[in-house]
């Protein structure tokens, strides 16, 4: 694993700022990766409206559709072909899109932790949402960088989440951070802070620069502050569900490290109580 390490200097004046630039693509490679849509199921429910397929809990195909941006399940088919159609991209095979998502992601991700989890949770008969122990036991087949006991380990998702159209329901404001930090101080047991990110697209980048040095310059005046750029979806979810401390971004692979590390034991959250995975702290500004 690549990380990027930026000390802290006990000599440092509190005033002081540090500012980098760091690569925070994680490639070509993993463009479409959908590791936690496949792991929450929705790719279940646009099978079923979109092309017609079906799996036999039908009452688990019901309730996935409930949590849609788009009403599935309710709205009318003429509503449903539209939204189909301007998903098509997110939703239906990246290479094609008269084939779900599921059906060849053993052959666009061969021996991910979401092509494992596909076949372990029973598709394309059945299917089970968010578990965790399927994926405990995928964990332990891999031997991936973990984080250091007395870490904590934030995350924070970057790119396109600062955009105006989504930044309200990702991205926690400076004032959360600078709060988050007293929080943490008074815990004798975290010595340094690693930073989980990096972009699945390439955009917003220099937006998401600046703010990844503001949160970093928040707290490497107490705190050895560490950026963890894996390039690899897995490494992240997998170096995040083995922290022992661990502060949650908005977004639901956010909140799928943070209920994953809710059955864990000896780990501490720190969270805002998310409601559905997205922030309800004041928001950020200064990007706008």
């Amino acid at each position: 694993m690549n990380r990027t390490h930026r000390k802290t200097n006990s000599k440092i004046k509190k005033s002081k700022t540090l500012k980098k630039e760091y690569s925070l693509y994680n490639g070509d490679k993993w463009d479409n990766y959908r590791l936690g849509d496949v792991i929450y199921g929705h790719f279940i429910c646009w099978n079923k409206v979109c092309l017609n397929k079906e799996i036999a809990d039908k009452e688990l195909l019901n309730s996935l559709c409930e949590h849609l941006e788009h009403d599935l399940e309710n709205d009318t088919e003429k509503e449903n072909n539209i939204w189909c159609k301007q998903n098509t991209d997110n939703w239906a095979d990246p290479k094609n899109d008269k084939l779900g998502y599921l059906d060849t992601l053993h052959k666009n991700f061969p021996n991910s932790i979401a092509d494992q989890y596909v076949s372990l949770v029973g598709y394309p008969d059945n299917y089970r949402v968010t578990d965790f122990n399927v994926l405990k036991s995928i964990f332990k087949k891999l031997n991936y960088k973990k984080p250091n006991k007395n870490t904590l380990v934030i995350h924070l998702r970057l790119g396109d989440v600062l955009s105006k159209k989504y930044i309200n329901d990702y991205v926690y404001n400076l004032s959360y951070y600078n709060n988050l930090l007293k929080r943490v101080k008074s815990n004798k047991k975290i010595k340094s802070v690693d930073i989980v990110t990096g972009l699945h697209k390439n955009v917003f980048v220099k937006k998401s620069n600046d703010y990844l040095n503001k949160i970093i310059n928040i707290f490497n005046k107490d705190y050895k502050v560490n950026v963890v750029l894996t390039k690899n979806p897995d490494k992240d979810l997998y170096y995040m569900c083995n922290s022992k401390f661990f502060a949650n971004s908005g977004g639901g692979f956010s909140k799928l490290v943070t209920n994953y590390l809710r059955t864990q034991n000896n780990v501490k959250i720190y969270t805002d109580d998310i409601n559905g995975g997205y922030p309800k702290y004041p928001r950020i500004t200064y990007m706008d």
